[in-house]
């Protein structure tokens, strides 16, 4: 990744994670796990975790989109990118592992 795809990611993180940090409790702690800009700029995409309910927390970050667009035009004055969440699907395989590892240690102390 060039330059300024990491400079459009780093604007788009600055401009969701404020927004993240007013998700409701049910949502859990947001946290931005990545940030994909596409090649020509159209798209970023934003992975996000969530401990308590990750699609709560999509649909209020997705409910914010106009919000989240209008404060990036005040930030980056090139072409702003049509940003997308997605859940992390790591945070799942890593929650899985944990709980595969946590399963044969308890079959190991019985």
């Amino acid at each position: 990744m060039g330059n300024r795809p990491k400079m459009l990611a780093s604007v788009v993180r600055e401009v969701v994670a404020p927004v993240a940090r007013l998700c409701p409790k049910e949502c859990g702690i947001i946290s931005i796990t990545e940030v994909e800009v596409s090649e020509d700029f159209s798209y970023a995409t934003v992975y996000i975790s969530s401990l308590e309910s990750p699609e709560r927390a999509l649909s209020y970050l997705e409910a914010k989109l106009p919000q989240l667009r209008k404060a990036m035009g005040g930030i980056y004055r090139k072409r702003i990118p049509e940003v997308r969440f997605r859940i992390d699907p790591r945070t799942d395989r890593g929650k899985h592992i944990d709980d595969l590892l946590q399963e044969a240690n308890n079959e190991t102390d019985n």
